[in-house]
């Protein structure tokens, strides 16, 4: 009788730490977590950029990106390689259940700082839009402090071709394509 309650009472002690926790549940991947499944994959990667409103492009190619599911399949992680094979930036992109929103954050060779992005709505099912803003550091030899807002969308195209836009807008001014990067799964 003796060894029947000391197995009660370890298992009511126990129960709570069986019990799945809120942070459980918001951490495992729900439905939101399938937008990301597309983008996973080895890629070719052209880029364009442009410098301002009405200017035309410069091009880059010949780099290449890798993305995985991360954590369970919570976060997609993407590195992105330039031409000669050095990583030019590290991304993390994820859905918070508790705020309900995308979350991304990047950290590239371009910067000084990470650039953090969050959606205001859910993704369609082709495109997902991010905001953030950021301090310009410019090109030329001292920092210009702009500040300046950015929106990211993911666009799907097909399940071989996805594309990635970063607009820009500085204060009293309009939102122009900054930044366009087109993904083609590797054969």
């Amino acid at each position: 009788m003796r060894m029947k309650n000391i197995v009660i009472a370890l298992l009511l002690l126990a129960a709570p730490a069986l019990a799945e926790t809120a942070s459980d549940r918001l951490a495992a991947p729900g439905p939101e977590h399938a937008w990301m499944d597309p983008l996973v994959g080895e890629w070719t990667v052209a880029m364009r950029v442009w410098s301002g409103p009405g200017v035309e492009p410069f091009e880059l190619s010949g780099m290449t990106a890798n993305r995985e599911l991360i954590l369970g399949g919570r976060y997609l992680r993407e590195v992105l390689f330039g031409g000669d094979g050095t990583p030019m930036r590290e991304a993390t992109l994820g859905f918070n259940r508790l705020d309900g929103r995308y979350e991304l954050v990047t950290v590239d060779s371009f910067e000084p700082g990470q650039m953090v992005y969050l959606s205001r709505s859910d993704a369609t099912s082709d495109v997902l839009s991010l905001f953030g803003e950021s301090t310009e550091a410019g090109m030329g030899t001292e920092p210009t402090g702009r500040k300046r807002d950015l929106r990211f969308d993911f666009v799907i195209e097909d399940a071989d071709t996805n594309v990635q836009r970063i607009f820009v807008r500085y204060p009293a001014g309009e939102e122009y394509l900054f930044v366009e990067q087109r993904f083609t799964r590797a054969k």
